[in-house]
């Protein structure tokens, strides 16, 4: 059998997700799958990370826009979105050409949907968000109720959409062809030893595109002379310091989550799933007017199993407000993270269901 796969061609999320959800496949399968991998943005990652048979280099129709301070930039969103649904028609008659497949994957691209539905071929849709919730989240939103809604109905013509814990209620109540599952952690392929037994260790997590890289030096170069702490951080983020280990570019940090003591960084869906996999603590930083970030620090707060550091603070307070959290906060967390009972073995539940359907 052939699959195409469709990655959203925004962060890194939709790879490591479908790595996981690939590799299950593949073992449930003994590898009778043959893989195709779509993305553009970050393709040169997801040859390297998700080893499969063949990979597409092509724009799939899905973007959101970024300022320098990271948070949505409104009009050039409005702007390449005023164009989608002629956009959508194009890409689909592309997609049309040669097709071979016979069941398609989506993170989250929306056309795959329509044109499995066409073709009666099966489509399987996974995330924690939907890009219709995330754009009409934005305020004033960017995109039209017209556009919107074309996403929606799309998105209502996949064979199944998969959502973690933590998705919120106001993406599932619009979906009758969903199925909740636990979290979509990938196997962990290397096991590294961080041998610093005296340390307070701590990885800080950017994002893909390196949103907060500004304010991660800022707050190193304020606390990297506290000898207590030693933080780990990508070689693209680093000062001088002995207090400062850098990673290099080409090493995945999450590798890197079990060992630490805590976890700082934005509260992206891929970091969350595996600090929560490896019960390791979070100190999460929000990002302005980014309605997913906040809905999951939101989301995870409110069952304690988070703490929040304003971006402020982070860049101009880390060193003292780390001790001050150390001292009264911490070890609650981590009692709390090392009790959870969240399930996070969804990507073998995906795999399942998906070969039941196919």
């Amino acid at each position: 059998m052939k699959c195409k796969v469709f990655l959203s061609d925004e962060g890194y999320g939709h790879i490591v997700r479908q790595q996981a959800v690939i590799n299950e496949l593949q073992k449930l399968s003994d590898n009778n799958i043959s893989f195709t991998i779509q993305t553009k943005n970050h393709f040169d990652v997801a040859k390297r990370l998700i080893k499969v048979d063949e990979y597409i280099s092509r724009f799939n129709n899905i973007i959101w826009s970024k300022s320098k301070t990271g948070s949505p930039n409104l009009p050039l969103i409005e702007k390449f979105y005023s164009d989608y649904i002629k956009n959508s028609d194009n890409y689909i008659k592309e997609e049309l050409i040669d097709f071979k497949y016979d069941f398609l994957i989506s993170d989250f691209v929306y056309e795959p949907f329509y044109i499995g539905k066409k073709l009666s071929k099966p489509t399987f849709g996974i995330c924690h968000f939907t890009w219709d919730w995330f754009f009409s989240k934005l305020y004033p939103p960017p995109l039209d109720k017209k556009t919107i809604t074309h996403l929606i109905e799309y998105a209502k013509m996949a064979t199944k959409l998969y959502f973690p814990p933590f998705t919120p209620d106001e993406i599932v109540k619009n979906y009758k062809n969903f199925k909740k599952v636990p979290l979509i952690v990938r196997e962990k392929e290397r096991n590294l030893k961080v041998d610093d037994p005296n340390r307070f260790k701590i990885l800080i997590i950017d994002s893909g595109s390196g949103i907060l890289k500004k304010s991660i030096i800022k707050a190193l170069k304020n606390s990297s002379l506290n000898k207590n702490f030693r933080f780990y951080v990508s070689s693209k983020n680093s000062i001088e310091s002995d207090n400062v280990i850098t990673l290099q570019e080409n090493e995945f940090l999450m590798d890197y989550i079990d060992q630490m003591d805590l976890i700082v960084g934005r509260a992206g869906f891929n970091t969350i799933s595996e600090s929560l996999a490896y019960r390791t603590p979070m100190l999460l930083i929000g990002e302005s007017m980014n309605p997913e970030i906040n809905e999951n620090i939101l989301n995870l707060h409110k069952v304690g199993l988070c703490s929040f550091i304003p971006n402020y603070e982070f860049e101009n307070n880390f060193n003292n407000f780390l001790i001050s959290f150390v001292d009264n906060e911490y070890y609650n967390l981590l009692q709390k993270v090392k009790k959870h009972n969240i399930p996070t073995n969804g990507a073998e539940v995906i795999a399942k269901d998906i070969l039941r359907c196919i």
